[in-house]
Protein backbone atom coordinates (compact mmCIF):
# COMPACT_ATOMS: atom_id res chain seq x y z
CA UNK A 1 0.00 0.00 0.00
CA UNK A 2 2.56 2.46 0.84
CA UNK A 3 4.26 2.22 -2.44
CA UNK A 4 1.24 2.83 -4.68
CA UNK A 5 1.46 5.42 -7.54
CA UNK A 6 0.73 8.59 -6.46
CA UNK A 7 -2.39 9.98 -9.18
CA UNK A 8 -2.08 12.38 -11.22
CA UNK A 9 -4.83 15.13 -9.75
CA UNK A 10 -6.02 18.36 -11.44
CA UNK A 11 -7.10 21.12 -9.17
CA UNK A 12 -10.67 21.73 -8.36
CA UNK A 13 -12.11 25.44 -9.33
CA UNK A 14 -15.34 26.49 -7.43
CA UNK A 15 -14.38 28.02 -3.80
CA UNK A 16 -16.11 26.24 -0.90
CA UNK A 17 -16.91 28.27 2.15
CA UNK A 18 -16.94 27.30 5.88
CA UNK A 19 -21.15 26.90 6.53
CA UNK A 20 -20.45 25.50 9.83
CA UNK A 21 -17.26 26.52 11.55
CA UNK A 22 -15.34 24.07 14.14
CA UNK A 23 -14.26 25.85 17.51
CA UNK A 24 -11.62 23.18 17.59
CA UNK A 25 -8.70 24.94 19.31
CA UNK A 26 -4.88 25.27 17.79
CA UNK A 27 -2.04 23.31 19.79
CA UNK A 28 1.54 23.30 19.22
CA UNK A 29 2.96 20.90 17.20
CA UNK A 30 6.78 21.93 17.86
CA UNK A 31 6.10 20.31 21.76
CA UNK A 32 5.65 16.60 20.10
CA UNK A 33 7.09 16.41 16.95
CA UNK A 34 10.31 17.60 14.95
CA UNK A 35 9.63 20.96 13.64
CA UNK A 36 11.72 23.80 11.54
CA UNK A 37 9.49 26.63 11.48
CA UNK A 38 10.76 27.77 7.93
CA UNK A 39 9.53 30.95 7.43
CA UNK A 40 11.27 32.15 11.03
CA UNK A 41 14.37 31.91 9.09
CA UNK A 42 13.20 32.68 5.51
CA UNK A 43 15.93 31.83 3.16
CA UNK A 44 14.62 33.96 0.20
CA UNK A 45 15.33 36.94 2.28
CA UNK A 46 18.55 36.17 3.77
CA UNK A 47 17.83 33.82 6.66
CA UNK A 48 15.45 36.62 8.42
CA UNK A 49 11.75 36.13 10.31
CA UNK A 50 9.05 36.46 7.93
CA UNK A 51 7.06 39.03 9.73
CA UNK A 52 4.16 37.75 12.02
CA UNK A 53 6.48 34.05 11.94
CA UNK A 54 7.50 31.81 15.18
CA UNK A 55 9.99 29.16 16.27
CA UNK A 56 7.31 27.29 17.21
CA UNK A 57 4.28 25.71 14.80
CA UNK A 58 0.29 25.48 15.66
CA UNK A 59 -2.23 23.07 13.82
CA UNK A 60 -5.51 22.26 14.81
CA UNK A 61 -6.15 19.29 17.17
CA UNK A 62 -7.43 16.89 14.83
CA UNK A 63 -4.62 16.90 12.95
CA UNK A 64 -1.78 16.82 15.73
CA UNK A 65 -4.04 13.80 16.24
CA UNK A 66 -3.47 12.24 12.69
CA UNK A 67 0.09 13.34 12.54
CA UNK A 68 0.58 11.07 15.51
CA UNK A 69 -1.20 8.28 13.84
CA UNK A 70 0.43 8.62 10.03
CA UNK A 71 3.64 8.78 11.88
CA UNK A 72 3.35 5.09 13.46
CA UNK A 73 2.96 4.40 10.03
CA UNK A 74 6.45 5.10 8.67
CA UNK A 75 8.98 2.48 9.18
CA UNK A 76 10.97 2.06 11.88
CA UNK A 77 13.57 4.95 12.52
CA UNK A 78 11.81 7.25 10.72
CA UNK A 79 9.80 10.22 11.55
CA UNK A 80 8.45 13.80 10.54
CA UNK A 81 10.04 17.21 10.20
CA UNK A 82 7.16 19.53 10.05
CA UNK A 83 8.04 22.72 8.45
CA UNK A 84 4.90 24.76 8.58
CA UNK A 85 0.88 24.81 9.35
CA UNK A 86 -1.32 27.54 10.86
CA UNK A 87 0.33 31.03 9.48
CA UNK A 88 -1.18 34.38 10.14
CA UNK A 89 -3.02 36.10 7.60
CA UNK A 90 0.30 38.28 7.48
CA UNK A 91 2.56 35.88 6.67
CA UNK A 92 0.43 34.37 4.28
CA UNK A 93 -0.13 38.12 3.09
CA UNK A 94 3.58 38.35 2.95
CA UNK A 95 4.62 35.01 0.84
CA UNK A 96 1.76 35.68 -1.09
CA UNK A 97 2.74 39.13 -2.54
CA UNK A 98 6.66 37.86 -2.96
CA UNK A 99 5.27 35.14 -5.24
CA UNK A 100 3.03 37.28 -6.90
CA UNK A 101 6.27 39.31 -7.73
CA UNK A 102 8.47 36.33 -8.57
CA UNK A 103 5.83 34.26 -10.90
CA UNK A 104 5.18 38.20 -12.47
CA UNK A 105 8.95 38.31 -13.65
CA UNK A 106 9.25 34.98 -14.63
CA UNK A 107 5.98 35.26 -17.03
CA UNK A 108 6.80 38.63 -18.82
CA UNK A 109 3.41 39.59 -20.64
CA UNK A 110 0.87 37.52 -18.86
CA UNK A 111 -2.05 39.34 -17.97
CA UNK A 112 -2.88 39.98 -14.31
CA UNK A 113 -5.23 37.39 -14.05
CA UNK A 114 -3.15 34.49 -15.52
CA UNK A 115 -0.23 36.12 -13.12
CA UNK A 116 -2.61 35.58 -9.90
CA UNK A 117 -3.70 31.70 -11.57
CA UNK A 118 -0.24 30.76 -11.56
CA UNK A 119 0.28 32.37 -8.06
CA UNK A 120 -2.12 30.68 -6.42
CA UNK A 121 -0.89 27.15 -7.68
CA UNK A 122 1.89 27.89 -5.05
CA UNK A 123 0.55 30.13 -2.88
CA UNK A 124 -3.56 30.48 -1.50
CA UNK A 125 -4.76 33.67 -1.73
CA UNK A 126 -4.27 35.89 1.74
CA UNK A 127 -8.22 35.94 2.49
CA UNK A 128 -9.48 38.21 5.40
CA UNK A 129 -12.59 36.80 5.80
CA UNK A 130 -12.34 33.78 8.09
CA UNK A 131 -15.51 32.47 6.13
CA UNK A 132 -13.49 32.02 3.08
CA UNK A 133 -10.04 31.63 4.67
CA UNK A 134 -6.58 30.48 2.79
CA UNK A 135 -5.69 27.20 3.65
CA UNK A 136 -2.53 27.24 6.08
CA UNK A 137 -4.76 30.38 7.74
CA UNK A 138 -7.06 27.35 9.20
CA UNK A 139 -4.48 25.53 11.03
CA UNK A 140 -5.87 22.22 8.79
CA UNK A 141 -2.96 22.02 6.28
CA UNK A 142 0.71 21.12 7.02
CA UNK A 143 3.83 21.45 5.12
CA UNK A 144 6.08 18.35 6.20
CA UNK A 145 8.98 15.60 4.90
CA UNK A 146 10.61 12.42 6.45
CA UNK A 147 13.52 12.50 8.01
CA UNK A 148 15.63 8.98 8.01
CA UNK A 149 17.56 7.03 10.12
CA UNK A 150 20.81 8.83 9.73
CA UNK A 151 18.64 12.22 10.68
CA UNK A 152 18.79 13.57 7.12
CA UNK A 153 15.66 14.30 5.47
CA UNK A 154 14.51 11.70 2.34
CA UNK A 155 15.36 12.20 -0.92
CA UNK A 156 12.07 13.89 -2.43
CA UNK A 157 13.11 14.86 -5.68
CA UNK A 158 13.37 18.83 -5.08
CA UNK A 159 13.23 21.01 -1.86
CA UNK A 160 10.62 22.43 0.17
CA UNK A 161 8.96 25.40 -1.06
CA UNK A 162 10.76 24.50 -4.41
CA UNK A 163 7.59 26.03 -6.84
CA UNK A 164 9.00 24.35 -10.26
CA UNK A 165 7.53 21.27 -12.19
CA UNK A 166 9.65 18.95 -10.09
CA UNK A 167 7.57 20.10 -6.83
CA UNK A 168 4.37 18.53 -8.46
CA UNK A 169 3.70 15.53 -6.09
CA UNK A 170 3.40 13.09 -9.53
CA UNK A 171 6.35 14.37 -11.14
CA UNK A 172 8.19 11.18 -11.21
CA UNK A 173 5.58 9.12 -11.61
CA UNK A 174 4.98 6.92 -15.07
CA UNK A 175 3.00 9.30 -16.88
CA UNK A 176 4.81 12.74 -14.98
CA UNK A 177 7.13 14.94 -16.73
CA UNK A 178 10.11 13.83 -14.63
CA UNK A 179 8.99 9.93 -15.04
CA UNK A 180 12.20 7.85 -15.15
CA UNK A 181 14.37 10.12 -13.53
CA UNK A 182 14.54 9.34 -9.84
CA UNK A 183 13.11 6.11 -8.47
CA UNK A 184 14.33 7.21 -5.16
CA UNK A 185 12.44 10.30 -5.15
CA UNK A 186 9.70 8.61 -6.58
CA UNK A 187 9.33 6.19 -3.93
CA UNK A 188 9.94 8.45 -1.07
CA UNK A 189 7.07 10.21 -2.30
CA UNK A 190 4.61 7.82 -2.49
CA UNK A 191 5.70 6.48 0.80
CA UNK A 192 4.65 10.03 2.43
CA UNK A 193 2.02 10.31 0.37
CA UNK A 194 0.08 6.96 0.94
CA UNK A 195 0.59 6.83 5.05
CA UNK A 196 -0.64 10.70 4.93
CA UNK A 197 -4.03 10.19 2.64
CA UNK A 198 -4.48 6.76 4.64
CA UNK A 199 -5.07 8.41 7.76
CA UNK A 200 -7.48 11.00 6.28
CA UNK A 201 -4.92 13.76 4.45
CA UNK A 202 -5.36 15.25 1.17
CA UNK A 203 -2.43 16.37 -1.20
CA UNK A 204 -1.91 19.91 -3.17
CA UNK A 205 -1.32 18.32 -6.13
CA UNK A 206 1.61 21.36 -6.63
CA UNK A 207 3.68 20.82 -3.59
CA UNK A 208 4.29 17.46 -2.70
CA UNK A 209 5.22 18.30 0.75
CA UNK A 210 1.90 20.11 1.41
CA UNK A 211 -1.32 17.80 3.50
CA UNK A 212 -4.67 18.98 3.95
CA UNK A 213 -7.42 18.17 6.71
CA UNK A 214 -10.97 20.32 7.19
CA UNK A 215 -10.01 23.24 4.77
CA UNK A 216 -10.82 24.10 1.39
CA UNK A 217 -9.07 21.86 -0.26
CA UNK A 218 -9.71 18.70 1.72
CA UNK A 219 -13.29 19.64 1.17
CA UNK A 220 -12.97 20.02 -2.71
CA UNK A 221 -10.98 16.57 -3.10
CA UNK A 222 -13.38 14.77 -0.57
CA UNK A 223 -16.88 16.30 -1.60
CA UNK A 224 -17.21 16.93 1.88
CA UNK A 225 -18.16 20.38 3.27
CA UNK A 226 -15.00 22.71 4.90
CA UNK A 227 -14.89 23.18 8.98
CA UNK A 228 -11.88 24.64 10.02
CA UNK A 229 -12.41 28.39 9.45
CA UNK A 230 -9.79 30.83 9.38
CA UNK A 231 -7.85 32.32 11.91
CA UNK A 232 -6.35 35.80 11.31
CA UNK A 233 -4.01 36.25 14.95
CA UNK A 234 -3.23 33.39 16.55
CA UNK A 235 -0.94 34.06 19.69
CA UNK A 236 1.99 32.42 18.64
CA UNK A 237 4.70 32.39 20.84
CA UNK A 238 8.00 34.50 20.37
CA UNK A 239 6.04 35.91 16.87
CA UNK A 240 7.50 38.80 15.35
CA UNK A 241 6.30 41.98 14.92
CA UNK A 242 4.16 42.82 11.93
CA UNK A 243 2.36 45.80 10.94
CA UNK A 244 -1.21 46.58 12.35
CA UNK A 245 -0.90 43.88 14.22
CA UNK A 246 -4.10 45.55 16.61
CA UNK A 247 -6.24 45.86 13.79
CA UNK A 248 -5.79 42.63 12.24
CA UNK A 249 -6.33 41.08 15.88
CA UNK A 250 -9.26 43.35 16.09
CA UNK A 251 -11.06 42.41 13.26
CA UNK A 252 -9.90 38.28 13.85
CA UNK A 253 -11.91 38.98 17.04
CA UNK A 254 -14.59 40.52 16.02
CA UNK A 255 -14.67 37.47 13.51
CA UNK A 256 -14.24 34.77 15.52
CA UNK A 257 -17.30 35.73 17.68
CA UNK A 258 -19.54 35.91 14.99
CA UNK A 259 -18.14 32.00 13.93
CA UNK A 260 -19.09 30.93 17.60
CA UNK A 261 -22.57 32.09 17.39
CA UNK A 262 -22.92 30.62 14.28
CA UNK A 263 -21.90 27.32 15.45
CA UNK A 264 -23.89 27.64 18.10
CA UNK A 265 -26.90 28.38 16.15
CA UNK A 266 -26.54 25.07 14.32
CA UNK A 267 -26.00 23.19 17.31
CA UNK A 268 -29.28 24.85 18.66
CA UNK A 269 -31.04 23.50 15.21
CA UNK A 270 -29.27 20.05 15.92
CA UNK A 271 -31.23 19.77 19.29
CA UNK A 272 -34.82 21.09 18.14
CA UNK A 273 -34.75 18.79 14.74
CA UNK A 274 -33.93 15.83 17.12
CA UNK A 275 -36.64 16.98 19.93
CA UNK A 276 -38.85 17.24 17.13
CA UNK A 277 -38.58 13.66 15.73
CA UNK A 278 -38.53 12.41 19.11
CA UNK A 279 -41.77 13.74 19.58
CA UNK A 280 -42.90 12.87 16.51
CA UNK A 281 -41.25 8.97 16.82
CA UNK A 282 -44.12 8.92 20.25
Amino acid sequence: MLTKAIPIIGFPSARKPVAEPSMEPLVYLDDEFECDSDYYHFDKIGGKAVPGTSPSIMARKTVCRMLHEAESLLPEGHHFRIFDAYRPIPVQQFLYNRTRAEKAAENPGKSSEEIDRITQLCSSFPSYNILLPSLHNTGGAVDLTIIGPDGEPLDMGCGFDEFTDRAWTDYYEDAGKGAGISKTARDNRRLLYNIMISVGFTNFPSEWWHYDYGDEKWAQFTGNEPFYAGVLSADLRNSTEYEHRELVKSADAAQQQAAAEISALHEKCRELDENVAAVMRK
